[in-house]
């Protein structure tokens, strides 16, 4: 199979060049086309019913709301987790679904299930709402409205009716949110004494308003040969027409509505603020992105729709960008290209200086684009998008490994051969078919090497296995491009060399040639040294820790600030101003945007108590406050606790916030998470493991969930008395509903847009003294005080309860600074199970980032010597003897050291791209043995003495070695001296390839044959007459 497609490569090599310009231009075209971002989409599968419940406590919101949609929901196909938070007047229920269902089906799975639990639901709560459709990247664009002559209602009315419907028609735009400002509303504002003057009651006044607002239907009218619809239009659309409302006629006059109220264009009751540069109140907006969208492609068509709304908005109004993604993305697209540049320009350069012709490197390199574009073509059908992983992490060396070992047998066979066209191509027919199974050997080595990123589940999962799939298919292309499209080229372009190329080598091979005997003399210190060196590096290595991914940069900062849950909002305005004073006095610092609250229409369970902080950044490079993010992190935090009191402050990104809390729940590195039935008890014990951890190196932001604090004013009418008085209960608490919120009444249209119309009746002062002078109206037409029939308790009930898997929990959370992961997490497991006891049917659970780490270290501690078994076994296959299979695979630890000694070099920790490099460099370990055990046994076979044998075994495959060696390491140099947008990620994964292939290369140089010679005795030595395995490098002779 394989000799026939080279030579129906080699004989139509001219329509193999075309072919191939064919597919670099498609694959160019793919590229186009691929989706782009910056990090891969590591959200979960998950559907958020939010469910507003006016005048319920948090207790209530559990008992009435939370608890039986919790029991409605679970049990449904595909569930993986259920996560709640009940606060006042909204209820937040989070369904997370396993990986791989269709977030399409889950929406309608949660859809159905809400509807059927309805009808358990209290007839007074709002109808429940499925959150958008977004993910942990989806949101992707904040602005603000500002005018220096525009009032914040006018501005909050742009926003509502002429920005954010134009943003919502973007395609890829799922929702735009938003908050600040003052929301229009009509309001009627009642007079209890001019209404009791006229006889009137609240209950006739609202039942009035009612039915004065509404367009009924008269059916229809004929008319000759027509027919006319009829219809009755009473619709409100001014604050006359509300006022002119007809009450009752008194001695002959009609009583408006005017008379016993004051109509106005007042503003809803607000449940957040925003403020931005410390300056005064703005209006802000935050576009989130549909799920799956190519989010470069989106921010940039928001970015011009953005550009044509500002064009026809009135003077002085101005849409402003706080965060904009695209800044993110291009950052790391550059760092992506430009590695990816550098990569392939040391390729060229290693094998010109290696192989010592510029038409053979150019045809290697050619390899690159080929390969790339086949593994373009697979990440569209495998659905990966363009990031940081899925592109940031290929190996330009491992693409070209196929055409170096081709290249270099046919430099081998036919050096100083001078032949025609046509006899080169019949020539390179039968050296190409020597070696072309061997290079599948080879390629088949480096992609099994990768299964154990494919295994991945979860979070990880969801970050690598895109790499996974990139390199797998970059793999596949450099495969066919070996296979089909090499012959082709080396036909057409690559004539033999006149005299050996790359002779700088030659002292070098001298050199080699007489250093290989004194290492297989010295075999056993030299194999004692080396396990010497491996012990030695692996426990100083362990020693440094493990993170799970190392921090990314995101350009952008959040600070997440908590106060106490009893603040108002005025007061929360007046603290926000002062903390972003603070803030804009560092020059690394543009911009503030300061959102505390939710808005009018709750789409996240969040209070008064919560803000978050956006901030833009200064490239890192003009930085003169602090050297990195970490520390400009503890130097904000302290500042902003030290002048602002009642404050906690959280440092963190834009994405890493959004993911940290789409995936756990929690916006923090690591969640301690306490569970259990009683609150009093999970908060003491929350308090113990807090006190225990906080001494702790290495512990940033340290944060005891609010669950208690809430301070409640609970009006409960007294039914004896309510009868006494003649006062009924929806009276009573319809006095309680206008006081602040207001009863609705309809819709005031303007046009096309609409707006909220309420009646309130607000006490004689904005205080809970007052509430008890509010009069509640009696069956005869008298006014009692809401005191006299009902009393108003203070009291102080929960924050917040949260619930997961239908179990309460409070969470300690932690986020780390300086210090590595797994050690602290060590350290702090140590302090609870020391420090606290736990209560009896109490349990502690260890969440975020430490559980995504710990479930994959198991499952790559299964799934790596699966898969070394699997090399063993091709290992096997190949050379037919267990002894070979087994000194080739006897390198592979020692190739670690390199590893190891480099991330200690570069204090670097543990984590899962530094794993994903040592996998790869296992890879190349087992491929560069191949090819000198091969040429080892290719020796034997020829009847060489066995000392002779090894030593021309090996320095006949130097060349090989250093050359694949040197391209695989150089060939991610750049990567590993990366200093761009998301190089943080790629650095550990470059350094362990790069130390480890240069540690890999020695010891396959001079610790393989000192192993070979133990592991084959030649009088024991069994030669297979014939074997159909692939022999790499026997061709060289």
């Amino acid at each position: 199979m394989l000799g026939a497609l080279i030579d129906i490569s080699i004989r139509l090599r001219y329509l193999m060049a075309g072919l191939l310009a064919a597919l670099l231009v498609a694959g160019a075209i793919a590229a186009k086309n691929l989706p782009i971002d910056a990090l891969p989409d590591i959200s979960t599968i998950q559907v958020t019913v939010i469910t507003e419940a006016p005048g319920m406590s948090a207790l209530e919101v559990e008992r009435n709301v939370t608890f039986p949609m919790e029991n409605a929901l679970n049990g449904v196909p595909g569930l993986d987790e259920l996560r709640s938070v009940s606060r006042a007047d909204i209820s937040s229920i989070t369904v997370v679904f396993r990986d791989g269902t269709d977030p399409w089906f889950a929406r309608q799975l949660v859809f159905e299930r809400m509807m059927q639990a309805r009808g358990d639901l209290p007839a007074t709560i709002n109808t429940p709402i499925l959150a958008p459709l977004s993910t942990g990247l989806g949101e992707i664009f904040q602005f603000v409205v500002r005018s220096p002559v525009h009032t914040r209602k006018q501005l909050r009315t742009m926003l509502e009716w002429e920005i954010v419907p134009r943003l919502r028609g973007v395609p890829g735009v799922i929702e735009v949110n938003s908050i600040g400002g003052d929301l229009k509303q009509y309001q009627v504002i009642v007079q209890p004494d001019r209404l009791a003057a006229y006889g009137l009651t609240i209950r006739e006044l609202s039942d009035t308003l009612i039915g004065s607002n509404a367009i009924v239907s008269g059916g229809y009218i004929d008319r000759t040969a027509e027919s006319f619809t009829l219809r009755a239009v009473g619709t409100f659309t001014s604050i006359e027409d509300i006022g002119n409302v007809v009450l009752k006629v008194s001695d002959g006059q009609p009583v408006l509505v005017r008379h016993v109220a004051e109509v106005r264009d007042g503003s809803a009751l607000r449940h957040g603020v925003v403020t931005f540069n410390g300056e005064d109140e703005a209006v802000a907006g935050i576009i989130m992105m549909l799920l799956g969208s190519n989010s470069r492609d989106v921010i940039y068509a928001v970015k011009d729709r953005v550009a044509e709304i500002q064009a026809d908005l009135p003077a002085g109004v101005v849409i402003e960008a706080v965060y904009d993604r695209a800044n993110f993305v291009e950052r790391t697209l550059a760092t992506v290209l430009k590695n990816l540049a550098e990569g392939a320009a040391v390729v060229f350069i290693v094998l010109v200086l290696f192989l010592g012709t510029v038409r053979g490197a150019l045809v290697c390199v050619l390899g690159i684009p080929a390969s790339m574009s086949v593994a373009l073509f697979g990440m569209h059908w495998a659905g990966v998008a363009g990031d940081l992983m899925s592109l940031g992490a290929i190996d330009f060396g491992f693409l070209v490994d196929g055409p170096i070992v081709v290249l270099e047998a046919l430099i081998a066979t036919f050096v100083g051969q001078q032949m025609s066209r046509e006899e080169r191509a019949q020539a390179y027919n039968a050296a190409i078919g020597a070696v072309m199974r061997p290079v599948a050997f080879a390629v088949a080595i480096i992609m099994l090497v990768y299964i154990p990123l494919l295994s991945l589940e979860g979070v990880e999962g969801r970050l690598f296995k895109p790499m996974a799939t990139t390199m797998a298919f970059a793999l596949l292309g450099a495969l066919v491009y070996s296979v089909v499209f090499l012959p082709a080229l080396l036909a057409l372009f690559v004539p033999p060399l006149k005299k050996e190329g790359a002779r700088w080598l030659n002292p070098i091979a001298r050199g080699y040639k007489r250093a290989v005997p004194h290492a297989i003399r010295l075999r056993w210190p030299l194999i004692l040294g080396a396990a010497a060196a491996l012990f030695v590096s692996g426990y100083i290595f362990k020693e440094k820790g493990a993170d799970f991914v190392p921090r990314i940069d995101e350009g952008d900062m959040v600070v997440s600030i908590r106060r106490p849950p009893s603040i108002n909002l005025e007061e929360a305005k007046r603290l926000d101003y002062q903390t972003q004073k603070i803030l804009l006095k560092y020059p690394e610092i543009l911009k503030t945007l300061t959102m505390t609250g939710r808005a009018e229409v709750a789409i996240e369970p969040v209070g008064k108590d919560r803000t978050e902080i956006s901030i833009p950044l200064l490239p890192k490079d003009q930085w003169t406050t602090a050297h990195d993010l970490d520390e400009l992190s503890v130097i904000l935090k302290n500042d902003i606790e030290s002048q602002v009191p009642g404050t906690f402050v959280a440092v963190s990104q834009p994405i890493e916030d959004r993911n940290n809390e789409i995936i756990s729940g929690s916006r923090a590195d690591i969640q301690i998470v306490v569970a259990g039935d009683d609150l009093l008890e999970l908060k003491n014990l929350a308090d113990k493991i807090a006190n225990a951890v906080r001494p702790i190196e290495g512990t940033g932001d340290l944060r005891v969930e609010q669950v208690l604090g809430m301070p409640e004013l609970t009006v409960r009418p007294d039914r004896a008395r309510l009868a006494r008085y003649g006062v009924s209960m929806q009276d009573a608490l319809l006095a309680i509903e206008t006081a602040r919120v207001g009863k609705t009444f309809g819709l005031v249209y303007e046009g096309i847009r609409r707006f909220d119309a309420r009646l309130l009746i607000p006490p004689r002062a904005p205080v809970p003294e007052a509430l008890g002078d509010l009069f509640v109206e009696t069956v005869d037409g008298h006014r009692v005080p809401l005191s006299e029939v009902a009393s108003i308790v203070e009291a102080e009930g929960p924050a917040q309860i949260r619930r997961k898997n239908r179990i309460r929990v409070v969470r300690v959370e932690v986020n780390l600074r300086g210090r590595d992961l797994l050690s602290w997490v060590n350290d702090a497991q140590a302090a609870v199970a020391e420090k606290v006891e736990i209560t009896p049917g109490y349990k502690v659970e260890w969440a975020g980032q430490f559980e995504n780490f710990e479930r994959a270290s198991k499952r790559l501690a299964v799934v790596v010597p699966i898969c070394l078994m699997l090399i063993f076994g091709m290992l096997l296959w190949n050379f037919g003897d267990i002894r070979y299979a087994t000194a080739v695979f006897a390198i592979v630890p020692f190739a670690l050291i390199g590893g190891f000694v480099g991330l200690i070099i570069r204090d670097m920790a543990f984590s899962i791209p530094a794993a994903v490099g040592f996998i790869a460099l296992a890879g190349v370990a087992v491929l560069n043995g191949v090819v000198m055990a091969n040429d080892v046994r290719h020796a034997l076979d020829e009847g060489h003495p066995f000392d002779k044998a090894l030593v021309k075994g090996a320095v006949h495959t130097m060349r090989a070695v250093l050359t694949t060696g040197a391209v695989a390491a150089l060939g991610f140099l750049p990567m590993a001296l990366a200093t761009g947008a998301g190089s943080e990620v790629q650095r550990p994964l470059a350094t362990t390839v790069v130390f480890g292939i240069g540690a890999s290369t020695l010891m396959t140089m001079f610790l393989l044959p000192a192993i070979l010679k133990m592991t084959l005795r030649r009088e024991q030595r069994v030669v297979p007459e014939s074997s159909d395995a692939p022999q790499l490098g026997a061709e060289r002779s």
